[in-house]
């Protein structure tokens, strides 16, 4: 039931971006990873191999642009048992399809088997990312930014369709906060657990541990005046995430 309901709800994304105020809706193919490290290994073996593996082999025979992020978490509850995550973007699924194909191929190989050397990933799926706002300070390769994801539902009576009139209001509060950073909605897709009881992540991300802290301050005071969600979110768990490959790519405008 909760595969045909998250069926539903990507289908309903996808016919609803008509309904945004400028015709189009900003949307990326996503793949997620969730792992832990081999005996021995850790970040900085996994860090090392993006930089001198992966990144080469990529720049050599992945023919479609590709932005990737190693998530490690730091505020989370025991709830969360994984070492790290590993999330990348393509303009669409045929791209990251193409990408995959790539990584199954006989050149990859050897790149593939030091991966499995590094890390056992127990869990991979694809999701459809949708932007509600495009970060003003842009993501740069090696350096981190800081990813909080929550799980959401809609509230009764709101849907799909509330989404482009909350977007636009929730955008100027975060302007006049000076926010810098980005919002998406990550829509589970292929591969992901039939158990979760959401219909997407939210995807807030801080460019410092200090513009999350206002935020959670001016949240908590009420120093702003904030619109009313139309949401049912849990509270974040919040990881350091190194956007370990960045090529540039052009944004998918439906």
């Amino acid at each position: 039931m909760n595969r045909i309901k998250r069926l539903v709800l990507l289908l309903l994304f996808v016919s609803s971006t008509q309904l945004f105020s400028d015709n189009h809706v900003i949307s990326y193919g996503m793949e997620g990873y969730q792992c832990n490290f081999q005996e021995g290994k850790d970040l900085n073996d996994v860090m090392k191999f993006v930089e001198e593996s992966l990144n080469p082999h990529a720049d050599k025979y992945w023919s479609a642009p590709y932005s990737g992020f190693v998530m490690t978490p730091f505020l989370r509850s025991e709830e969360i048992d994984f070492d790290f995550a590993w999330v990348g973007f393509t303009n669409n699924h045929k791209d990251l399809g193409i990408i995959q194909d790539s990584w199954f191929s006989e050149a990859a190989a050897s790149t593939s088997e030091e991966w499995s050397n590094l890390s056992d990933c127990f869990s991979q799926g694809y999701y459809m990312a949708i932007e509600a706002r495009t970060p003003t300070v842009p993501f740069v390769e090696g350096e981190n930014t800081y990813f909080a994801v929550y799980s959401c539902s809609f509230k009764e009576g709101k849907s799909v369709k509330d989404l482009a009139e909350s977007d636009k209001a929730w955008n100027e509060y975060n302007d006049k906060r000076g926010f810098t950073g980005g919002v998406w909605r990550w829509v589970p897709g292929a591969g992901t657990s039939n158990s979760f009881e959401g219909d997407f992540f939210l995807n807030v991300s801080y460019n410092s541990w200090e513009e999350l802290g206002e935020y959670l301050d001016d949240s908590f005071w009420g120093k702003t005046p904030r619109p009313e969600s139309i949401l049912n979110c849990d509270k974040p768990r919040v990881y350091a995430a190194n956007n370990a490959r960045n090529r540039p790519f052009e944004v998918s405008e439906k």
